[in-house]
C-alpha cells in the first residue's frame, strides 16, 4: 500500500500558523521550477532574510522517488518549510522520506521543522558536523538570529537536527533513486554537501556555488581555495543540472562562473597582499579588479570577503 500524505496533519500544522504563537505563512505564491522529470526547485528571492520576503531566500528543491518524496534544503523557518511541502502537495500526496540539508546556516535548513512536524518518520541527513554543531547550540542561535532579522516573520521556529551524517563519497539508494555527497574539508563552511540525484543528472550545490551573490554574510565560516577545490568535485560529477544554494539554477556555467569569482578574488587579494598591502588598504583596489561582478547582490559588502581572503592568505604564510 502507497503511504499518502497525512491531510489532516498537514491541516492542523498549517492552521497553528494563524495562531498568536507563530508568524503567518509566506504571502507571496513563488513558483515551481521542474529541472528534469523528478527535480523541483522553488527559486528564493537572491537577497538576505528579511522582514519584506519573510525569511525566505534560499533554493529548497524536492525528488520525486519511488512512492515518497526527498527534500532538499527546506528552508529558514517553519512558514518557508511549510511553503515547501504546500507546493510538493502540488506535484504529489507521496509523503516526505527524506530530507537533506546542505550546512549549518540557518536560512537552509530551519525548515526541518515543518517537515517533521508532518512527516515525522521522514529521516534528515547531514554531515556529522553540521549535526554536531546543531547540537552544540548553534541551532537555537539560528533561530534568534532569524527572527531578528525578519523582524518576528519566522516566529514559531524551532531548532531541529538532523539525524544521521553522511560523507565525502557515500551513496544512498532511497526508493530506487541515487543520492551521491561531496564534501570537501572547510569550503563555504567546514560541514557543506553537495547532493546529486544521480539518475537525474542533477546537482544541488548549496552555498559553495551561488549564481549572482556575493556571500558577504559569513565568510569567515569558509576557505576559498576549499571553495575553488569542492566546486572541481562537482563538476567533475556526472550532473547536466547545476542548482545553486542562491539565485537561478543552469548548467555548469553556473558552477565555473562561481569558480571565476573566487579565483579572481584570491588571486587580486594575494597580489595586494605581496605587495604588503593592508586589507583595508587593498579593497578599492580589489573591488576595481572584480568589477565584472559589480551588479551581483551582495558586492557592496565585498570588503567583509576581502579581509577573510586576506586572513587565509596571511595564515599560509606561516
Amino acid at each position: 500500500m502507497r503511504l499518502r500524505i497525512p491531510a489532516l496533519a498537514m491541516f492542523f500544522s498549517l492552521l497553528l500558523s494563524c495562531s498568536g504563537s507563530k508568524a503567518p505563512p509566506i504571502e507571496r505564491d513563488y513558483p515551481l521550477t521542474r529541472i528534469t522529470d523528478h527535480v523541483y526547485v522553488l527559486h528564493g528571492p537572491n537577497e538576505n532574510p528579511s522582514s519584506g520576503n519573510q525569511g525566505f531566500s534560499n533554493n529548497p528543491g524536492f525528488v520525486m522517488v519511488r512512492g515518497g518524496v526527498v527534500v532538499i534544503d527546506p528552508g529558514s523557518s517553519i512558514q518557508v518549510g511549510e511553503m515547501v511541502l504546500r507546493k510538493i502537495a502540488t506535484v504529489t500526496r507521496d509523503p516526505v522520506v527524506a530530507v537533506f540539508n546542505t550546512h549549518f546556516h540557518g536560512d537552509h535548513w530551519l525548515g526541518n521543522q515543518a517537515i517533521k512536524a508532518v512527516f515525522p518518520q521522514a529521516v534528515i541527513y547531514a554531515h556529522p558536523k553540521m549535526i554536531e554543531a546543531i547540537k552544540s547550540g548553534k541551532g537555537d542561535s539560528w533561530v534568534k538570529m532569524m527572527n531578528e532579522a525578519t523582524q518576528g516573520a519566522s516566529r514559531g521556529t524551532q531548532a531541529v537536527a538532523p539525524d544521521i551524517g553522511v560523507e565525502n563519497g557515500e551513496s544512498l539508494k532511497l526508493h530506487g533513486t541515487t543520492f551521491r555527497f561531496y564534501h570537501n574539508d572547510r569550503a563555504h563552511t567546514d560541514n557543506d554537501i553537495m547532493v546529486e540525484v544521480v539518475e537525474e543528472g542533477a546537482i544541488f550545490l548549496g552555498d559553495n556555488v551561488l549564481n549572482k551573490r556575493i556571500a558577504a554574510n559569513f565568510p569567515e565560516h569558509g576557505n576559498i581555495q576549499s571553495q575553488i577545490m569542492a566546486i572541481d568535485l562537482a563538476l567533475k560529477s556526472g550532473a547536466k543540472h547545476f542548482i545553486p544554494g542562491h539565485g537561478l539554477s543552469g548548467g555548469r556555467e553556473i558552477a565555473l562562473t562561481q569558480q571565476a569569482l573566487l579565483k579572481s578574488l584570491r588571486a587580486s587579494v594575494k597580489k595586494y597582499y605581496d605587495q604588503g598591502m593592508s586589507d583595508f588598504d587593498m579593497k578599492d583596489k580589489v573591488m576595481n579588479d572584480l568589477a565584472a561582478y559589480k551588479d551581483y547582490y551582495g558586492f557592496d559588502s565585498l570588503g567583509r570577503v576581502i579581509n577573510a581572503a586576506y586572513l587565509q592568505i596571511e595564515a599560509e604564510s606561516f
